[in-house]
């Protein structure tokens, strides 16, 4: 009987300690999954989120990214597709068997955002920089060497003029009438904004390959710059004595082309220094467009686009695209400025000359996922190949 009991006992005193077990292991992952919770919505409360919402027209089978900042998410609980999923592929205007890729649009627009967010950046509008169409709803930044002679016949072909030899006088009937309706279109989101960009250290290249090297033609930066690079570099040109004549005699022709050229060393040691206002042909992207403060609709990569990217520009543009000028880079005297050439002039670089001109353009690299190591290795290549 009183073994009876004692094992009557034992198994209740069992069966409550499973129970509280139990009770244990339930608590314990409620808790686990209500800090959880907490932690992805401070998440969520604390960093903004940019909506890229695609939108359907089925009678024209186009679609379009729309980007909104969201600063504060009060209802966690309401469901919005993070930035960082993946994206469903859309395809649009094919062209030649390619397609646009909306989902790296999309990502391109969301860093854009978070890079001006993280320096706080806000530049100014400049109403030249811009390129406005009423009646197709299409805007345009121009950054010189980034096919911005294409883009600008493109936009006189929609205002139905032959585009001239002169970019001022294409720009001053191109862009927006005043500053306020500059500030009105940046905004207003029935009008498409396009951005083009290419890598900035080939651009920076193909800059002075063009506007400085090149003598074989007069050139306005060679005139202006070259006496600023070499007081800066060779200041013994500027001492004049009978046989060799004074600075311009030495450094320049009768019809103002260069006898004398600045290497692209010496180029970059003078532009390192300056505290003068860039040259439009080697500006910030990020402040000759504003691109902060413009809530542009796409962002054009010209390193490797497709045609399918070309052809939606296009079909935003409200443009045939058999019948529009097809934007590309200018041929420099040498041929087109691409990686390879930009390695050989970053080759006679030193990696801390590299290293600063990062941190002039690092907003740019950082906007548009551009890679600075490869153009470190350039510069480490001169030495590497040096070594016994």
């Amino acid at each position: 009987m009183t073994v009876t009991i004692i094992y009557s006992v034992l198994i209740m005193s069992l069966q409550i300690q499973f129970v509280k077990c139990m009770l244990c292991v339930i608590l314990y992952i409620a808790v686990c999954f209500f800090l959880l919770k907490i932690k992805q919505g401070t998440y969520l409360t604390q960093y903004p989120v940019s909506l890229f919402l695609v939108k359907y027209n089925q009678t024209k089978k186009e679609c379009s990214v729309v980007s909104q900042s969201v600063n504060k998410i009060k209802n966690v609980n309401q469901v919005i597709k993070p930035i960082n999923l993946e994206m469903e592929l859309l395809e649009h205007d094919e062209m030649k068997g390619e397609l646009i890729n909306l989902q790296e649009c999309a990502i391109i627009l969301q860093q854009i955002s978070n890079v001006c967010m993280k320096y706080n950046l806000k530049t100014p509008l400049i109403k030249r920089h811009f390129l406005y169409n009423a009646e197709h709803k299409s805007m345009y930044c121009w950054i010189r060497k980034v096919a911005s002679t294409s883009f600008t016949k493109l936009f006189a072909d929609m205002k139905n003029r032959p585009p001239t030899r002169s970019y001022y006088k294409d720009v001053d009937i191109l862009s927006p009438r005043t500053l306020k309706e500059l500030q009105l279109l940046s905004n207003d989101t029935k009008i498409f904004k396009l951005l083009v960009v290419r890598d900035p250290f080939q651009r920076l290249v193909s800059s002075y390959r063009d506007r400085i090297a090149d003598n074989s033609k007069h050139t306005a930066q060679a005139w202006i710059y070259t006496e600023k690079i070499f007081r800066f570099t060779r200041p013994q040109l500027f001492h004049s004595n009978t046989t060799t004549g004074n600075f311009q005699e030495k450094v320049f022709t009768s019809d103002k082309r260069l006898k004398i050229v600045p290497t692209f060393k010496e180029f970059l040691e003078w532009l390192l220094q300056t505290s003068e206002k860039d040259d439009v042909h080697w500006t910030q992207y990020y402040s000759h467009c504003a691109v902060c403060d413009v809530r542009y609709n796409y962002v054009l990569k010209l390193d490797d686009y497709t045609y399918g990217q070309i052809n939606y520009v296009f079909s935003k543009f409200g443009l045939d695209k058999n019948k529009a000028y097809f934007p590309m880079l200018g041929e420099t005297q040498g041929g087109h400025t691409n990686f390879d050439i930009t390695c050989k002039y970053f080759a006679n670089l030193t990696q801390d000359i590299v290293l600063k001109l990062y941190e002039k353009y690092k907003i740019d690299f950082e906007m548009y996922n551009y890679n600075i190591n490869r153009y470190i290795n350039c510069a480490k290549k001169r030495f590497v190949e040096k070594k016994p």
